[in-house]
């Protein structure tokens, strides 16, 4: 395990980290120009000279571009992750707002014992389950929880190997999204997560966000369940809506 560096960083360091965190949650859309330099110096409370250090980085990456005599601008390529739940991706990352550094998981594989639950969500009469838990965590406190299930069925359409729990890992966190042709998702509140003997999720408000996430391939067939649980003070769920 590494040790974390105790030294600060640079304060432009700090301007760029907080510019980009705007700009990433579209506060600062693609090819909007930002406020002037005397307000974003007082906004981050720096000296002129520290900002135009942070701004210059942003230069440096692509994410902004100045016009003499007008300003800073947005750059109209710049290629940001989306925020929102509209978009068909991880969903945990999307609604968490802890950085997670390290994942959990536990990998299991049994007969189901209820055919006509397996039947009726899978539209499948699959006598093998696999059960999939995943704690989030972030500075070595779990942040989220998610709880999947899918038929054995789903392995073989997407390749899984179930000895290893490496490689399903990184199907079900990435290449899952990929693959899959729709989902929908239900947005719950719950006061009690899934129990687990070794992990413990908490909220200071014992309340949660409830996501319950459905994946389909396309002939509109179930091929995979999630539950996700996070703390609700740790959880924000964003849908970008654009006007046609």
């Amino acid at each position: 395990m590494s040790v974390e560096n105790k030294k600060k960083l640079p304060l432009y360091v700090g301007v760029y980290e907080k510019l980009f965190k705007l700009i990433n949650e579209g506060v600062y859309p693609i090819g909007s120009k930002l406020p002037s330099e005397p307000e974003l110096s007082k906004m981050m409370n720096v000296s002129r000279m520290t900002l135009r250090q942070g701004l210059g980085l942003l230069k440096e990456d692509g994410y902004i571009e100045t016009i003499h005599g007008q300003g800073n601008f947005i750059k109209q390529n710049v290629n940001l992750r989306s925020v929102g739940l509209e978009k068909i991706d991880n969903s945990v990352y999307q609604c968490c707002t802890e950085t997670i550094d390290d994942v959990d998981a536990y990998l299991e594989v049994s007969f189901s014992d209820d055919y006509e639950y397996v039947k009726k969500i899978f539209n499948k009469d699959s006598a093998v389950m696999i059960r999939f838990n995943r704690w989030y965590k972030s500075k070595n406190k779990i942040v989220a929880h998610a709880y999947t299930m899918f038929p054995s069925e789903t392995a073989s359409l997407y390749q899984m190997n179930l000895g290893d729990q490496q490689g399903v890992l990184k199907i079900l966190e990435e290449d899952i999204y990929n693959l899959i042709h729709s989902s929908t998702i239900e947005i719950k509140f719950t006061e009690s997560v899934l129990p687990s003997s070794n992990h413990e999720l908490r909220s200071t408000n014992n309340l949660f966000v409830l996501l319950i996430e459905n994946l389909y391939d396309s002939m509109g067939n179930m091929v995979l369940k999630n539950k996700i649980y996070i703390p609700i003070e740790l959880s924000s769920i964003k849908i970008n809506r654009i006007n046609k």
